[in-house]
């Protein structure tokens, strides 16, 4: 029986019977630490060396035959920073950093990049949804910036496939919670609510005003807030949303977080059909006269020290007054919904309704409040102007 050893990478040949020839040749170490060897046969010496020089020729042993010392949370780290930073927006960049920080890094940070399979990712999406009980958008969430960044990876050539593809994720029908929207009875109790005023003849709460201008706009809240006086149009009776205001973490020019929050004034919406146009109604246009009463900044809606405000306590604010009128709790987007509700409800067609809300496609639209065409359309009347 011949052999013929070889150094590291070259491989080794020996002969195994009068009619069999082997091949092996080392691939380094798998994800958990263990020795991978490929391995040809043949019934002559010559033809297990050209299979060998064959196989050493592709890129699969040129990527595989060192072992590895990238894990996916080295390239990860890098990768969000030096190609997505700047990219996102903060807000955005934050939930990415938090999706990256607490899911896959903790189930695959470990793993050698080159080494993951779709089985590894498949199973990882699995776990999230079916065992920590994730919610279908979060699971997403982590399938696209897996998917994201082995598509860099591979643009790197660190690795040959993307082992997303292929991945399948669920349904997400079973966690998918409808939209809803206040009843007409809801709508009245919190309009009565909002304008009350104590003793003194002061408002009753200091936000009451600019949850009923969402109410009549369908702005978001983030739209809601970075309002400006130079966006609304007395004239015209128009409104023109083209900012967006959210809290994120505060961070230097390299993307590291330097501890606490900041409000950050971006100077476009969520998307690009979000910059548009909406009509003031009559009760809109109450609102915002007694928003501009003693308001003297660039900005509509303001706290007590004329200052911008911050989301987390608009939606408390929110929650004080549902509490009081006795409706169930619910964020500040309720409001939102309500708006399209109605506006639906008086007939409005789905285009209008779609252009008036910012939705990039009417199909977003259709999807978010199909159930108002199932059911709720015959309850709904018009509440608003």
């Amino acid at each position: 029986m011949r052999t013929q050893n070889r150094s590291y990478g070259e491989g080794s040949i020996y002969q195994v019977s009068d009619t069999k020839w082997v091949a092996k040749i080392s691939l380094g170490q798998d994800m958990y630490g263990k020795t991978k060897v490929k391995q040809f046969s043949g019934s002559t010496e010559a033809i297990v060396k050209k299979k060998l020089r064959d196989f050493k020729k592709s890129s699969d042993f040129y990527l595989k035959h060192i072992p590895s010392t990238t894990t996916i949370q080295n390239y990860f780290e890098t990768w969000l920073k030096e190609y997505q930073y700047n990219k996102l927006k903060p807000l955005s960049y934050d939930r990415l950093e938090s999706t990256v920080h607490n899911h896959i890094y903790p189930n695959m940070g470990r793993l050698a990049i080159d080494k993951v399979t779709r089985d590894n990712v498949q199973s990882l999406i699995n776990q999230l949804y079916k065992e920590q009980e994730l919610s279908y958008s979060s699971v997403k969430k982590v399938y696209v910036a897996l998917n994201s960044c082995f598509k860099h990876a591979m643009l790197d050539d660190v690795i040959t496939k993307n082992p997303c593809v292929g991945v399948i994720l669920p349904s997400g029908s079973e966690k998918t919670k409808q939209i809803t929207s206040f009843s007409i009875g809801d709508v009245e109790r919190l309009k009565e609510e909002l304008n009350k005023t104590t003793t003194h003849g002061k408002p009753m709460y200091q936000y009451g005003q600019a949850y009923l201008l969402i109410l009549n706009t369908g702005m978001r809240m983030g739209e809601a807030l970075s309002l400006c006086w130079s966006d609304v149009d007395f004239n015209n009776m128009t409104i023109t949303v083209r900012k967006n205001i959210a809290l994120s973490k505060r961070r230097d020019k390299a993307g590291n977080k330097t501890g606490g929050y900041e409000l950050k004034m971006q100077e476009s919406t969520k998307t690009s059909s979000g910059n548009r146009t909406i009509p003031i109604n009559k009760s809109a246009l109450s609102v915002l006269y007694k928003l501009r009463d003693g308001n003297n900044t660039p900005y509509v809606i303001v706290n007590s020290k004329q200052h911008n405000v911050l989301p987390s306590n608009f939606e408390r604010c929110f929650h004080s007054v549902l509490k009081n009128a006795n409706i169930e709790m619910c964020g500040v987007h309720v409001l939102r919904h309500t708006f399209a509700s109605m506006m639906f409800g008086k007939g409005v067609d789905v285009k209008i309704i779609s252009k008036l809300l910012g939705h990039s496609t009417v199909k977003i639209t259709y999807d978010t409040y199909v159930h108002l065409f199932e059911s709720d359309i015959s309850k709904i009347t018009c509440v608003l102007d």
